[in-house]
């Protein structure tokens, strides 16, 4: 069988620009689900991202082909404990939320039938100076030439893996394969201190005398800084979930600002050039890596033109909307 129905749950500005790059290149009925009614009726109404909304979640889910979970992972527990009997078994589950280790371990826990797979999408470099959050922003190449992260379970489907790989070719992204301890472990770095750190230079300029002044002056530096505490559930979720790793990242991040303190104490500002300068630079070389998105240190999947998409999941391959307008 062909997949028909795609459902969206959660219609943040990633699962808003999940349902605009399929409408974009595939023939599917795009659902979508959201806690939150005012953002539902924004992915319908303004941005067009979905065909339409379901208000229970158990339907939304029941009726996927394809179902994409987009919820914190703060949520994923229950919203999987709710689909979990209600998907069918032929239906692709792809979660994207944060921490990958936990959503294995909750979808052999509670799916009694489809097939689960982990993902996440990694963020398009022209948009990561893009501090807005809105579904509104969201966009249908929010991951063009970046990566499509996968971590399957060992007893998944390969044909499911299969279709998975070529959901991530429809958001433009290419596949990277990783083990999910490995990965909810890099998240730690990048994600969970991130957000303890804005959490952090928040709290200590707030309890100022001088906040309230603060608050009249504070720009773009700050705003984006701290941008962190708007996920701050799944933030909380995330420390505590592997504390000794937090802590970890925690001492490394008071090491240096203890060295920076010291600098700034010895009033060297060639010194205090340099090595600013030194960090400019390697943040450029990022950028410009991510730019590029050539990465060289794992050898690349072999990815055949999907035996799956042909068969059960054929609307899912890249381009068919295209095939299909030309027939």
């Amino acid at each position: 069988m062909k997949a028909q129905t795609i459902t969206i749950i959660g219609l943040g500005r990633t699962g808003v620009s999940i349902g605009l790059a399929v409408k974009e290149k595939l023939s599917m009925t795009v659902v979508g689900y959201d806690t939150r009614p005012e953002i539902a009726r924004a992915a319908l109404e303004e941005v067009k991202a979905v065909d339409k909304l379901e208000l229970s979640l158990y339907k939304a889910a029941s009726r996927a082909d394809l179902l994409v979970i987009t919820t914190p992972v703060s949520e994923l527990e229950e919203t999987l404990q709710v689909i979990g009997g209600e998907i069918q078994s032929h239906t692709l589950v792809l979660d994207f939320s944060n921490l990958k280790g936990l959503g294995l371990k909750w979808a052999k826990q509670y799916l009694r039938q489809g097939h689960y797979v982990g993902a996440s999408p990694v963020l398009a470099a022209n948009w990561l100076a893009d501090g807005r959050t809105e579904n509104t922003i969201a966009s249908a190449d929010l991951f063009q030439n970046s990566l499509f992260c996968l971590m399957p379970a060992p007893e998944a489907d390969p044909q499911a893996v299969e279709t998975a790989v070529n959901f991530g070719m429809v958001l433009g992204a290419r596949p990277y394969f990783i083990d999910a301890a490995e990965y909810d472990g890099l998240v730690q770095g990048t994600d969970t201190l991130t957000g303890l750190v804005a959490a952090a230079v928040f709290k200590a300029l707030q309890q100022s005398q001088s906040w309230r002044d603060m608050l009249r002056f504070a720009g773009l530096p700050f705003s984006v800084a701290t941008l962190p505490l708007e996920y701050h559930k799944a933030m909380a979720f995330m420390a505590l979930n592997d504390k000794e790793a937090t802590l970890h990242w925690l001492d490394a991040v008071s090491h240096e600002l203890h060295n920076l303190r010291r600098l700034i104490y010895e009033g060297e500002p060639e010194v205090m050039t340099a090595m600013l300068e030194k960090l400019s630079n390697e943040r450029d070389k990022w950028l410009l890596k991510r730019q590029e998105n050539d990465w060289d240190e794992r050898d690349r999947p072999d990815v055949r033109q999907p035996s799956m998409m042909a068969h059960m999941f054929g609307g899912l391959a890249p381009g068919s909307r295209q095939k299909e307008d030309r027939d």
